[in-house]
């Protein structure tokens, strides 16, 4: 009973993951008539702000860490979390709003990677994969929901918005009750190898491979709205809706992804990358809404499937008395590439001298396709070879 407490406990917190920053979205537009006279710039940041504190946070949890447990951390995390995101329903600035927003952002930092670090530490093997696709999953099943409530509660104005994240208490009492505060049993001989072992080369690599993911994906959200307005496609509430159901794809991926994963085995990363050459090729040439709907669905389910993948392959890397510090990294490489993305779109335009989101769209495609030939070429060397060693 207690084990099965503590994994709908994990998996209710992955809804404070990495996505939640974006769940006020729906208010922006209403920040914007209630505060003309403010710079529009700083209404927009309202957004993204609490994601530029999520990477300090990441130093002071792996700080904490080593003096206090895990499950006084995230008790913390959520405090911040409630504070940051229920506060700006009380304020009368958009200064007061941004500095409770990098509150939130502190908060998700301590949440998020102790989460993982909890599914690294706790579960082996194939249970582990179920659980990081599952936490996946249901961050964007949260995600679409929560999206999809804020817009609804706009009828409320822009401070019923924000009461989407007290939804924290409800995190918190489950972690009060069913977070364990032992730590996992390590035998004596782990403890010697891996107290002065450092975190191992290959996780730096996940590491960027996750970055380039992360920068992959958003590029799609981050110009949504621009792209399906621009080509009258529909209004900013569609891109919201399109960016709703690119999440609940990502929980289609996180529940399916580990029998994909059995399936298909060597074959799940080329299948991975041809969906998100697909995905990028249907939105350079996107003129219908069911076309762009179609290319959202499918970056949200290979995000759905590579996601998982790499947080386990980071686990198996990582010896575990650091696993902790080696999910932190995970977290701040991952946002990282949430912080770029949008510069990179630029950078492409600015370089290929673009005028076009499609043109970018294309040119990714293009990235992804070379990526794709070199796995398969890869993985058929590495059959050729096994076929002549034996």
């Amino acid at each position: 009973m207690m084990k099965r407490s503590f994994k709908f406990t994990l998996l209710a917190l992955a809804v404070t993951s990495t996505l939640a920053p974006m769940l006020a979205a729906p208010a922006v537009k209403l920040l914007l008539l209630d505060f003309k006279d403010t710079n529009p710039l700083l209404i927009q940041l309202v957004v993204t702000f609490a994601s530029f504190f999520i990477l300090p946070s990441l130093l002071i949890g792996s700080f904490l860490s080593k003096r206090i447990s895990k499950k006084a951390i995230l008790c913390i995390g959520l405090i911040l979390y409630v504070i940051g995101g229920v506060g700006p329903a009380f304020m009368d600035s958009i200064a007061g709003i941004l500095v409770l927003r990098a509150v939130l952002g502190f908060g998700i930092g301590f949440i998020t990677p102790l989460m993982n670090a909890f599914v690294a530490e706790y579960f082996e093997d194939d249970e582990r994969s179920k659980m990081n696709g599952l936490t996946v999953g249901v961050n964007g099943l949260g995600g679409a929901f929560f999206l999809t409530i804020g817009g609804a509660i706009t009828v409320l104005g822009w401070r019923g918005v924000f009461w989407t994240y007290s939804f924290g208490v409800v995190l918190l009492v489950l972690v009060l009750l069913f977070v364990p505060h032992e730590k996992p049993i390590l035998t004596a001989k782990t403890v010697s190898r891996t107290k002065t072992t450092p975190i191992p080369i290959r996780v730096y690599k996940i590491g960027l491979i996750t970055t380039a993911l992360m920068i992959m994906y958003y590029v799609i959200p981050s110009n949504l709205a621009s792209f399906v307005v621009d080509n009258g496609l529909g209004s900013s509430a569609t891109s919201g809706y399109l960016t709703a159901l690119s999440f609940i794809f990502v929980f289609l991926a996180g529940i399916t992804g580990t029998r994909l994963n059995k399936l298909l085995k060597k074959g799940i990363v080329p299948f991975i990358l041809f969906l998100l050459g697909l995905a990028f090729l249907l939105m350079s040439q996107a003129f219908t809404l069911w076309m762009v709907a179609f290319g959202v669905a499918l970056v949200g389910f290979g995000f759905g499937l590579a996601y998982p993948i790499l947080l386990n392959k980071m686990a198996i890397a990582t010896p575990i008395a650091q696993m902790t510090l080696a999910v932190m990294l995970m977290t701040g490489f991952a946002n990282i590439g949430q912080f770029i993305s949008p510069l990179i779109t630029n950078l492409i335009q600015s370089l290929f001298h673009l005028d076009s989101i499609r043109s970018v769209f294309f040119i990714i495609m293009i990235l992804i396709v070379l990526i794709f030939l070199a796995a398969v070429t890869q993985s058929f060397t590495s059959n050729k070879k096994k076929i002549l060693g034996n």
